[in-house]
């Protein structure tokens, strides 16, 4: 089938490439395609910059609380009065006070050390979210290139059987003008041959949506294919020693690391909270000034809110419920990964056996009995409705093996990427 890539490309450039021309339009394998991706995908560089902003969070969740320096001047004549004193034998300039000091916030009760396992948390949900995204980003983009790579198949498919039709009709002229067939049956043909050319212009659009769709995940206007899809018979069925209560495939799910990360971040929350009923007090050294008639000072001090009116109750118990809603969460979460496992597992295995059955025994059994019946009708010895019905059911075949074969791809893709610790080569 390579051989006809070059025609659906062009087909597509004659319906909608973004940019107009053709040669703008990349091919990409699926590596490619798998690599733009990861560098461009804008929901994967949010999540990047989500997991920038856990790390600023956590630096500043553990930074000590800044001193205060305070500098006061009192006792300013106001009424005109000189400023100039004598005190002693000495003659002072002025006689304000001046007072110098500086206090510094002390935090007990572990609330620092709350805050920054909450941060390291943060940081571990933000970096497990990436990952998850990586890995859905990463089975999306296999299922847009599948599609992709069915829809120009599909619309190849189409124009040959149409192009048959039309050299089946060619015939069919001839055999109406030696008398062997009616007017009425080659008008059949003719008919059959343009409703294939209607379906190839209805599937060169679908080609053209699919590419689209491909080029979002890839952050541009559209991208091709350049390669095709594996062959059924090289993909190797799963392995079936895991199953879904496999707690190293619970264990590998990004997801399910996320939602355990924050339960642990809740907890820290709730412990914080708690810690906030313990007053942190604020240390305070002075120096103080008063000429001319006192002696420089120093003073120290300690300052602490009383726990009268507010326990911070309040938010203990908002707290402890983030803390319940987090672990319903993963609990959740538990019973979806499982399902997602099982239902992946069965989905692949189900669209393997259903490509296998198509491609390695019904296709080729159509082709034969399409083949058969048309060189019989060519020889007189088949009727039209024979040809037709053959022709109809070995393109419906074609059709439904390529299709079969992007489901294949499809449910590979959704069973790596349940498993991200599953082989690429053999699930």
């Amino acid at each position: 089938m390579k051989r006809n890539i070059g025609l659906a490309v062009a087909a597509l450039c004659a319906l909608a490439a973004a940019s107009g021309r053709c040669e703008d339009v990349p091919r990409l394998t699926l590596a490619e395609a798998l690599r733009l991706a990861s560098e461009r995908n804008p929901d994967l560089l949010a999540a990047r910059a989500d997991l920038e902003s856990a790390r600023a969070s956590r630096a500043t969740a553990v930074a000590l609380p800044n001193p205060a320096l305070a500098y006061s001047t009192s006792k300013i004549p106001t009424d005109g009065s000189p400023a100039n004193t004598i005190y002693g034998n000495e003659l002072y300039s002025r006689s304000y006070d001046t007072v110098v000091s500086a206090s510094q916030l002390v935090e007990i009760g572990g609330k620092r050390k709350d805050r920054r396992v909450s941060a390291d948390e943060g940081i571990a949900g933000a970096t497990a979210r990436l990952a998850d995204v990586q890995r859905l980003l990463d089975g999306a983009v296999v299922r847009a290139y599948a599609a992709a790579d069915v829809a120009r198949a599909s619309a190849t498919i189409t124009r040959e059987t149409a192009a048959s039709f039309g050299k089946t009709a060619g015939l069919a002229k001839e055999r109406e003008d030696a008398g062997e067939i009616s007017v009425s049956e080659r008008t059949q043909i003719e008919i059959a041959a343009g409703r294939f050319l209607a379906d190839a212009a209805q599937a060169d659009l679908a080609y053209a949506n699919a590419v689209r769709a491909l080029g979002a995940l890839l952050n541009m206007p559209a991208a091709v294919p350049a390669e095709e899809l594996d062959e059924p018979g090289g993909i190797m069925p799963p392995n079936h020693s895991a199953t879904p209560n496999d707690e190293t495939l619970l264990a590998s799910r990004p997801d399910l690391a996320a939602l355990e990360a924050a339960v642990r971040r809740a907890e820290a929350d709730l412990a914080l909270q708690k810690a906030f009923r313990v007053p942190d007090p604020t240390l305070l050294a002075q120096y103080e000034r008063q000429p001319p008639d006192q002696r420089n000072t120093v003073g120290f001090g300690v300052s602490l809110p009383l726990p009268v009116f507010n326990l911070n109750s309040g938010a203990i118990h908002a707290a402890q419920v983030a803390v319940e809603s987090a672990r319903r969460d993963l609990a959740r979460g538990r019973v979806r990964v499982r399902q997602d496992l099982a239902a992946t597992r069965d989905a692949f295995e189900t669209a393997r056996m259903r490509t296998l059955r198509l491609v390695n025994d019904l296709l080729p059994k159509s082709q034969k009995v399409r083949d058969t019946v048309r060189f019989a009708y060519e020889q007189g010895a088949a009727s039209l409705l024979e040809l037709l019905e053959a022709e109809r059911n070995a393109n419906d075949i074609r059709l439904a093996a390529v299709s079969a074969r992007g489901d294949l791809a499809a449910a590979r893709a959704d069973f790596l990427a349940a498993r991200p610790g599953a082989d690429r080569d053999n699930p």
